[in-house]
């Protein structure tokens, strides 16, 4: 074969070449590229929530849902409290319900966030993670 020429074999071989080139240049076989990096978006800093804040909201919430009698049965693991808190949470439904319906809501609050200052200062406190 290397004596016979055979008409557009150069320019077949130029064609593929050249074609070899462009997909390489492309990113193999015309595959659209990833596409421009986004920047880095930085991270959020983690807020630190005040233990007693967050304890008196769940005291207060699960309170307000015994007074209404909105049982849902679940334990007070369920509910997201310690022993220390579920024994506040009795304590506070307790009086509570003494009282009678004329209790203000923030007297539940009040009784709430003193008892958690109560349980944040405990000693069991540092063990529990609370």
């Amino acid at each position: 074969m290397h004596g016979v020429r055979m008409p557009g074999v150069r320019t077949g071989r130029r064609l593929l070449v050249g074609l070899l080139v462009a997909a390489a240049a492309t990113g193999c076989a015309g595959a659209p590229g990833p596409g421009p990096t986004p920047a880095p978006t930085p991270k959020p800093t983690p807020t630190r929530v005040d233990p007693v804040a967050a304890c008196t909201n769940q005291l207060v919430y699960w309170a307000g849902a015994q007074l209404r009698g909105e049982d849902d049965g679940g334990d007070y693991q369920h509910h997201g409290l310690s022993s220390e808190q579920n024994d506040a949470l009795r304590q506070i439904v307790e009086q509570a319900q003494a009282r009678g319906p004329a209790l203000p809501p923030d007297e539940v609050a009040r009784q709430a966030r003193s008892a958690c200052e109560r349980i944040a200062t405990s000693p069991s406190a540092s063990t529990s993670g609370f």
